[in-house]
């Protein structure tokens, strides 16, 4: 029982994770483009470069999307795939 409680509130916070328009947003963007940059999801999505960083730092937190460093860049990717499907699922079946 308590792995199950357990289990319930991990699946709560990574979905409460998910629940802001910003954050779902960065997660359509990069099912669309894959790999980008800080600079290029704030641009793409209109939202300021602090924001963004705050915004993608949650869901690093969550291990729903990844960063890896080339030189001086951190590209961003989605790091599971699960969220990206649920994403895609929930956004094109609810226009």
């Amino acid at each position: 029982m308590e792995t199950y409680k357990h289990h319930i509130a991990q699946s709560a916070i990574l979905l409460k994770s998910l629940g802001h328009p910003i954050r779902l947003r960065i997660i359509i963007s990069l099912s669309k483009n894959t790999l980008m940059t800080v600079t290029q999801l704030s641009h793409d999505l209109g939202v300021d470069q602090p924001v963004m960083s705050l915004h993608l730092a949650i869901l690093r937190k969550q291990d729903i999307i990844k960063v890896k460093k080339e030189g001086k860049r951190s590209v961003y990717s989605i790091a599971d795939i699960s969220i990206k499907q649920i994403i895609n699922l929930v956004y094109h079946t609810r226009k």
